[in-house]
């Protein structure tokens, strides 16, 4: 029987697979984007987190929280049981007012994925790889497979006097005028970020308060003391995650990220990790994606998918929408863009 969760209470999972899937995670993430988390879990069957949105008529919509996490599937779930609980979990939603899901796979749990493929109303998408980075065997082992640029970056920074550490965060690194926040949101801005990746106060603290000692900041300081690069990062059992980060502009010139990171695989492979997920670019292999390659990850697949809970009431929305464009309804299908209901007016003309 698969259950229904709006947090941690009763009939709650004891454990998740990672750190996506937990409901401090879902609640920080709610505080920035709205909407309200919640979890379908079958126990040994599946699991499945979700942000809940709004809309119009009493309906409502739903994604997996901004990171990693979609369906989960239990290893050695029979396909009969999984298709017997995801067709119980599609018709509960549709009981409560659901329309769509979006569902945002993660990529270091391709068996989830294939489970995923044999399951009806629902189509998969590739998107853009991201990298993990093998940490198991030592420190040594990963120094050996970065890239020969890498390595030389790490040793620019060391001879340019940069001195990189790691710890657990405290509130103190979350406030809006810590080192790391304000590096951080520099960087956003210099790159033109959608200010949506700029997170209020309240997302840091709910991240802090779930997280505790699994949530760990990274720094790196020039030979004054002054933080010049940051990134927070997310343990989860064997698992670590490049969350976010900024830096410097001239002090990444010398090097200043290519440490950070070389300092936390260090660590990770000290402290019983077996990979660090460094995410991926913002465009299929671009020069952030090429960069955390350099450090002798792997390519690893991310998908995402999109159900269609209400097929009725999902045409209505998108003929809706297509009236408020002024275009036709099928455009908005073809768009590519899920749910189309939901796609924006373009931009104005001057």
């Amino acid at each position: 029987m698969v259950r229904f969760l709006d947090g941690p209470g009763g009939g709650a999972p004891e454990t998740y697979p990672d750190v996506y899937f937990t409901p401090g995670y879902g609640a920080a993430v709610a505080a920035a984007d709205g909407g309200t988390w919640h979890l379908a879990y079958a126990p040994g069957r599946l699991m499945a987190p979700y942000l809940v949105q709004p809309l119009a008529g009493g309906l409502h919509d739903a994604q997996s929280p901004y990171g990693y996490s979609g369906l989960h599937v239990e290893t050695g779930c029979p396909a009969d049981e999984l298709a017997r609980c995801w067709s119980e979990t599609v018709g509960q939603w549709r009981n409560l007012g659901l329309v769509s899901m979006f569902l945002r796979f993660s990529p270091l749990d391709m068996a989830s994925v294939a489970a995923a493929r044999t399951l009806g109303a629902i189509t998969m998408i590739r998107r853009a790889d991201t990298v993990a980075v093998a940490v198991h065997q030592g420190a040594q082992a990963v120094w050996d497979g970065m890239a020969g640029r890498c390595r030389t970056a790490v040793r620019k920074a060391l001879r340019s006097g940069l001195e990189a550490s790691i710890r657990r965060a405290d509130g103190d690194d979350l406030t809006a005028a810590s080192s790391f926040r304000t590096l951080y949101e520099r960087t956003m801005e210099r790159v033109g970020s959608d200010p949506r990746y700029v997170f209020p106060d309240r997302y840091y603290r709910l991240l802090h308060l779930d997280l505790g000692k699994s949530l760990l900041v990274a720094e790196v300081h020039d030979p004054d003391g002054v933080v010049v690069a940051s990134a927070l990062f997310m343990r989860h059992g064997d698992r670590m995650h490049y969350h976010l980060a900024g830096s410097d502009v001239s002090a990444a010139r010398s090097g200043a990220n290519n440490l950070l990171l070389w300092t936390v695989f260090e660590w990770a492979a000290g402290h019983g990790c077996a990979t660090v997920h460094l995410g991926g670019g913002v465009r299929p292999d671009d020069s952030l994606f090429q960069f955390k390659k350099s450090f002798g990850g792997v390519r690893t697949e991310f998908w995402t998918a999109s159900v269609v809970i209400d097929p009725a009431r999902y045409d209505a929305l998108v003929r809706q929408r297509a009236v408020e464009l002024h275009r036709p309804a099928d455009e908005l299908r073809r768009s590519g863009f899920f749910p189309a209901y939901r796609l924006p007016a373009p931009p104005a003309t001057a």
